[in-house]
């Protein structure tokens, strides 16, 4: 009995592993946020992630289909947004962008076949010429909230021109890589440029209507 070796601690199972890695990584993620540099390098990081989000429905071939509208669409960034809201909001405009560049690119594609956005199983139906409608419809929506939140978060002056400047870098290499295309970095400026002067002539009326009320 006295020769007994201690028996060692179970180790952790995978999931719980796993479970702890991503703590101690929003816990890191989030006293870095706090900063302005930690900011603009969560929202960088984020693009680049959610860059690729739309396309994990190739992953889900048996339930969803490749370009599954619930893959391309602004709700995968919302649901992280309900994960990961303890880090900020600049994670938030990060995933925004890179989701808009990805659908903003799929825009340049003819909407036939595999191109085009499916409902997911048992319909499995493509949405044909309304395709259009909704990749430009969530990119735009995805650019407005990506500037609202940036307007919130970062200083005026660095707004405007980071998320211009975040969704050219991130357009540049979706289609140097993917699309092997010019006219998506051209797109993936004209859009955010767009969407940022809707938000911007939101934010002058927001201001000057709480300006008004001030002075009532």
């Amino acid at each position: 009995m006295a020769n007994e070796e201690p028996q060692a601690a179970p180790r952790p199972s995978a999931p719980r592993r796993a479970v702890r890695i991503l703590g101690l990584s929003l816990n890191v993620a989030e006293r870095t946020g706090r900063t302005l540099s930690g900011k603009l390098g969560l929202m960088i990081l984020m693009a680049w992630i959610f860059l690729g989000v739309p396309d994990f429905d190739l992953a889900l071939l048996p339930i969803l289909h490749h370009r599954s509208i619930v893959t391309h669409s602004i709700l995968p960034p919302l649901l992280f947004l309900l994960v990961a809201r303890r880090l900020g909001a600049a994670p938030i405009a990060g995933a925004m962008i890179g989701t808009s560049v990805h659908l903003t690119c799929d825009l340049l594609s003819p909407m036939v076949g595999f191109a085009q956005i499916w409902l997911p199983a048992p319909i499995k139906a493509p949405l044909g010429p309304l395709s259009y409608l909704w990749l430009l419809g969530n990119a735009l929506v995805g650019y407005v909230v990506a500037f609202g939140v940036a307007y919130v978060t970062l200083p005026r002056g660095i707004a405007f021109p980071f998320i211009i400047a975040l969704s050219a870098m991130t357009g540049a290499a979706y289609g140097a890589l993917n699309e092997q295309s010019v006219l998506s970095v051209i797109v993936c400026l004209v859009f955010p440029t767009l969407a940022g002067v809707v938000a911007w002539r939101r934010s002058v009326k927001g201001n000057s209507a709480s300006a008004a009320k001030a002075e009532g």
